[in-house]
């Protein structure tokens, strides 16, 4: 049998038995699905069931113990038992003769009756049962009873004949509401809750009903048990529900005997406490646990059922949902069917499909085993089919394709070597010329290029490369003159750069060696109003040796103290300015401290500068940063003197205070001279409180020389300093200057030094024409230039304020000092 045959009949009982093995799996594992889909939603209806019924029973045990703690039914229990006893021996036969014998309402409607109308029982009966009639319509209970103490029912909404009996001796001491009352009795928990199972009731016409029942406690003592009549109507309702059961499916409340709580909604006879269900399954759920499995008998049916325990209070219910065994074999039934046809209509297609997929492969080899043949007779002119596809059959058909194109190529090659080997021989020569050719650009490139570099280590940057180089090559000698033309402007500008620190460097240097000059002026001075004061010392020693002639010269020394306030006046003055000269000399180091702080902010510029330099500029980045740590240890410098200053103008405060001091002295003396004839001994102790005063003075003095000596000698170091930075950028000059630069350097320093006045937040200089010699120096930048001028030959000398305040002293008390004051040229001067 040929393969074209045997493919088409292979594929179709192929199709046959896979599908049929498929249909037959199928119905087996739907069969197991559809039984564990029952048996899934029968557990969450059974669940669903279980937890509606369980908020309404919980909902009744909130209400329950609501309503037994409200203060309504506490007194109502309170007033109904307190009238108790005057109803006669027999309670109950009183009770039910006025509230149902005597009652005009039918049997069922005697609840309507809200009193008798005859005693203090009536009375307490009305107060409460309004309210209690509207909450059990409002609940939808069907009684509502409150028992005493002793077990008697004192009051019911409804009526029955179990009003005003007794639960311990009476008629219905073993029914559900009995039970539940005794529990609630004996226990000692106020929060204790009994309930009972639903049973027949016999006071209400045998009706299935449950009992629940919690205390009612009345100041921390227990008056008696209030307690419910539940009816199963509101659970029927809970149970009614078959949506999603199918035709023969419902949920029925079970009790521990296997009858049926709730009322089947499947069969028109009332089955509640009448009907009995028998399962194995049951037992296990009485046991607390869940369960599922078939039920046989209820209803005359096997069902599928599943079932959960129900708990409430002391009770323990089941809770099953269920559905008919024949519904759901039905249901599998029908969907077997359905599978059965489908999987036959799926055999018939996968048969007609197989048949022609097995011809669409035997026919393409057919065609290729004659395509095959007429190759093998020399035929390279065949029509190939099948190469475009990209299965087995695709494969072979290329497969002969590349046989048919090896044969031609082996035709076409013969053919063209020949042409081949002339053409190779003249290709080889044309290549070596081209290859000679680049060569020799290359090392001319190189050359050039080498030239420029080693002019570029002498130092020389106006070697640019002018010549253009061939081909891609002129790249390299555009970026070279790209790469000396800015370095030539960095170093024209740090050229500029250095000779404007040079500069300054010597402007600070003279303003430093002025400040110098001065501060030794002042220590002069100082010295001179130490020498001034000791002798005011011994002018008033000698005043105490002459105040016996106090009498005959008291008309004159009262003339003389009107003068001295004058003189203090003058005192006190001129110990301010000599405050205010220490205020200037904080200024002038504040300057110094600003020249430092200026020169550091060059030095960083020229270090960036360097670094941009690259490694040419490694040199001159090494000594911008000793430039830096110079201006560093002057502005430490700078800050040193402004301290010591400081210390000057607090010394100069407290002779400020011991001069007002003296002030207040003499001012004591004059008041003293007017009673001078009075007064000569009190005289001879104020000449003694003057000594000490001066002496004081005298100490503060000699204490201002010694800061006056200290802020020369800083003045004299920060002179050093400077002097050691204007050799330093002298240095820092001569090796930039080693650095051969175009003609238009100059134009480049100035615009480097417009962009350095800009980038500080200034407007450019205009740089004013310069000497050839000159030409790299940039532009001078306002803020470098010091900001207090050294001493003039105009400058006028000034006397000595302090020497000029013990003058007045002296004449003032009688003393004459004559002293020889030396006089300075008009070149110097002499103090602030």
């Amino acid at each position: 049998m040929r393969i074209s045959t045997k493919l088409p009949l292979a594929a179709t009982l192929f199709a046959l038995v896979i599908l049929s093995a498929s249909v037959a799996i199928g119905l087996v594992q739907q069969s197991r699905i559809l039984d564990e889909q029952v048996y899934q939603k029968l557990e969450a209806t059974a669940d669903g069931r279980r937890n509606e019924a369980r908020r309404f029973l919980e909902a009744i045990r909130l209400d329950a113990r609501a309503t037994a703690a409200d203060m309504m039914t506490q007194q109502a229990l309170f007033g109904i038992t307190g009238a108790w006893p005057k109803l006669g021996d027999n309670p109950s036969a009183e009770l039910q003769k006025r509230y149902i014998d005597e009652n005009p309402n039918p049997v069922g409607e005697k609840f309507n009756l809200d009193s008798a109308k005859k005693d203090s029982y009536d009375r307490a009966h009305r107060q409460g049962h309004t309210t209690f009639l509207k909450h059990l319509q409002a609940q939808g209970y069907y009684d509502i009873f409150l028992i005493d103490a002793d077990g008697n029912v004192v009051y019911t909404v409804m009526k029955e004949r179990d009003f005003g009996t007794n639960l311990v001796s009476g008629p219905y001491k073993d029914t559900g509401l009995a039970q539940v009352f005794r529990k609630v009795l004996e226990s000692d928990d106020p929060e204790t809750f009994a309930n009972s199972e639903f049973e027949a009731y016999e006071p209400s016409n045998g009706a299935p009903a449950a009992f629940v029942a919690v205390p009612i406690i009345m100041n921390e003592r227990k008056l008696g048990v209030l307690a419910y009549q539940l009816p199963n109507d509101q659970l029927n309702g809970i149970f009614a529900n078959t949506r999603g059961l199918g035709e023969t499916g419902e949920t029925v409340l079970v009790d521990k005997n296997g009858l049926l709580v709730s009322d089947s909604a499947r069969t028109p006879d009332v089955d509640s406490m009448k009907v009995t269900m028998s399962s194995p399954l049951l037992a296990t759920v009485m046991g607390g646990q869940d369960a599922s499995g078939a039920i046989e008998g209820y209803r005359g049916i096997t069902s599928q059922a599943a079932s959960v325990p129900l708990d409430f209070g002391d009770v323990r219910w089941s809770v099953v949902a269920l559905i008919g065994e024949e519904e759901v074999t039905a249901q599998l039934v029908s969907a077997g069917l359905k599978s059965v046809g489908i999987g036959a209509v799926l055999v018939l297609i996968g048969s007609l499909v197989g048949f022609v997929f097995s011809r669409s492969l035997t026919r393409p080899i057919s065609e290729l085993v004659t395509s095959m043949g007429q190759l093998a007779d020399g035929n390279t002119d065949l029509d190939l089919k099948g190469i475009d596809r990209s299965d087995e059959i695709g494969d072979m058909a290329r497969s002969v394709a590349v046989f048919r194109k090896a044969e031609i190529d082996k035709r076409e090659l013969e053919a063209e070597n020949e042409s081949r080997r002339s053409a190779t021989e003249s290709e080889r020569h044309q290549r070596e010329a081209e290859r000679a050719a680049a060569q020799a650009e290359l090392t001319e490139a190189i050359d050039v290029l080498g030239t420029g570099l080693q002019r570029l280590a002498n130092g020389d940057l106006t070697g640019t490369i002018r010549k253009p180089l061939a081909g891609n090559l002129d790249r390299l000698r555009l970026d070279f003159n790209a790469s000396l033309e800015r370095l030539s402007d960095t170093v024209s500008a740090v050229h500029g750069n250095v000779a404007e620190i040079n500069r300054k460097s010597g402007t600070v240097s003279s303003a430093t060696a002025d400040l110098s000059h001065r501060t030794e002026q002042q220590a002069a001075a100082l010295v001179e109003t130490s020498t001034a004061i000791r002798q005011i010392m011994e002018a008033i020693r000698h005043s105490s040796e002459r105040a016996e002639n106090a009498s005959r010269l008291a008309r004159e020394a009262r003339s003389n103290s009107d003068r001295s306030g004058e003189i203090v006046g003058g005192a006190i003055d001129a110990m301010q300015r000599i405050e205010n000269a220490s205020s200037e000399i904080s200024k002038i180091i504040n300057v110094i401290d600003e020249i430092a702080f200026q020169t550091n902010l060059l030095a960083l510029n020229a270090g960036v500068e360097a670094a941009r330099a690259g490694e040419a500029g490694k040199g001159f980045a090494v000594v911008a940063q000793e430039v830096r740590e110079l201006a560093q240890r002057s502005a430490t410098a700078a800050k040193d003197i402004k301290s010591l200053i400081t210390k000057s103008g607090e010394e100069v405060a407290s002779g400020v205070g011991l001069v007002r001091e003296t002030g207040t002295v003499l001012s004591s003396i004059a008041g003293q001279v007017v009673q001078i004839g009075d007064h000569i001994h009190s005289i001879a102790s104020t000449s003694k409180q003057q000594s000490a005063s001066l002496n004081e003075i005298n100490d503060a003095v000699a204490r201002m020389e010694n800061v006056t000596q200290q802020n020369a000698r800083a003045a004299e170091q920060t002179n050093a300093e400077m002097s050691g930075l204007t050799r330093d950028a002298e240095m820092l000059s001569g090796l930039v200057g080693q650095f051969t630069l175009e003609a238009n350097a100059s134009t480049i320093q100035n615009r480097f030094a417009d962009q350095r006045d800009t980038s500080f937040g200034r407007p450019a200089q205009p740089t004013p024409p310069q000497p050839a010699a000159n030409a790299a120096k940039p532009a001078s930048r306002s803020f470098l230039k010091p900001k207090v001028a050294p001493a003039e030959a105009g400058n006028r000398a000034v006397a000595s304020p302090a020497r000029s305040l013990m003058d007045k002293i002296s004449i003032g008390l009688g003393a004459k000092l004559n002293q020889a004051k030396d006089n300075k040229s008009d070149g110097e001067w002499e103090e602030f």
